[in-house]
């Protein structure tokens, strides 16, 4: 998400306030682990001298849970690899960038178009979703193909559409735009599937103030939502599992609420399993380019 306006401004009261925040996030610890079934296993650090980097908000991860691909929010896809000691992150590897170009061969505009969501497909192939304009781009090493937004731009907000992407093992792409449409009528979760094309799925079940800004659904078919909290002092994340039906989402339990400021401004979400067999979620903040931000990768083992 990239609300600079907004954010600037109330961030600015994050910096103003950390003791503040900090005492509340020390205080709600105990609170929020109590009721959570998924275990923080570590949260790293990440940063890299160069100039592009930061606005990560979309993450994969390969299926040992090594490599890695993340794209930023102005459309600069990164790759690494994860060093791993005891099943910790121990240190964060680049192996290569490269900006993101658009079905015209023209490179993502940085700042007016707002890429978010990552998935995997087969072949190399991956997909990305962008919040503004409204759209998905399918990326193969021979072509990007753009699967045009199912409505009109202005059926959505500014930078609040398409922020969350998965694919399922069948082939269908699933978004879910990260506010409540702005016209009647027009459902908040899509899917598309090639030969198809598009089909509503309905409304997000938001509550609590926690809106949809990642997913990913794991090895077994379950979608899983991560959504972030914002109160003006710092953030807060929930991962939610729900069963993917022909009418749309169905369930919602939480397994996981952060304390206030026990993370970044997580937003990209990678379901997996480890070599044990656990299933973990790795997620990713976006810095919003901010030095009173970080980028982190936050690990946690998820109940099945």
């Amino acid at each position: 998400m990239r609300r600079r306006s907004v954010f600037r401004l109330t961030l600015l009261s994050v910096a103003l306030t950390s003791c503040v925040a900090a005492l509340a996030a020390a205080s709600a610890w105990k609170t929020a682990q109590a009721g959570n079934a998924a275990e923080v296993i570590s949260v790293t650090r990440w940063h890299e001298k160069a100039e592009w980097f930061g606005g990560l908000s979309g993450i994969e991860v390969s299926a040992n849970g090594m490599g890695f691909v993340a794209i930023s929010d102005r459309g600069h896809l990164v790759a690494g690899r994860f060093w791993r000691k005891e099943g910790k992150i121990s240190s964060i590897e680049m192996l290569r960038d490269e900006r993101l170009k658009d079905a015209d061969g023209a490179p993502i505009i940085e700042r007016l178009e707002d890429s978010e969501g990552l998935a995997f497909g087969p072949d190399d192939t991956f997909y990305v979703s962008f919040e503004g304009p409204p759209r998905i781009l399918e990326v193969s090493p021979k072509r990007v193909t753009e699967i045009k937004a199912p409505k009109k731009p202005n059926s959505f907000e500014h930078n609040g559409a398409f922020e969350a992407l998965a694919r399922t093992a069948d082939g269908r792409l699933i978004t879910i735009a990260e506010s409540a449409p702005i016209k009647p009528g027009v459902d908040r979760v899509w899917q598309w599937s090639k030969g198809q094309g598009w089909r509503g799925l309905g409304n997000y079940p938001e509550r609590d103030g926690f809106l949809p800004v990642g997913a990913d659904i794991s090895p077994e078919g379950v979608l899983y939502v991560l959504e972030r909290g914002f109160n003006g002092i710092g953030f807060r994340s929930r991962i939610r599992r729900f069963d993917l039906t022909p009418k749309g989402l169905a369930g919602g339990e939480v397994l996981l609420t952060s304390a206030l400021a026990q993370f970044d401004n997580l937003e990209g979400l990678s379901v997996w399993r480890d070599e044990g067999g656990a299933l973990r979620a790795t997620m990713i903040s976006d810095d919003n380019f901010l030095w009173i931000q970080r980028t982190e990768i936050v690990e946690v083992r998820l109940p099945d």
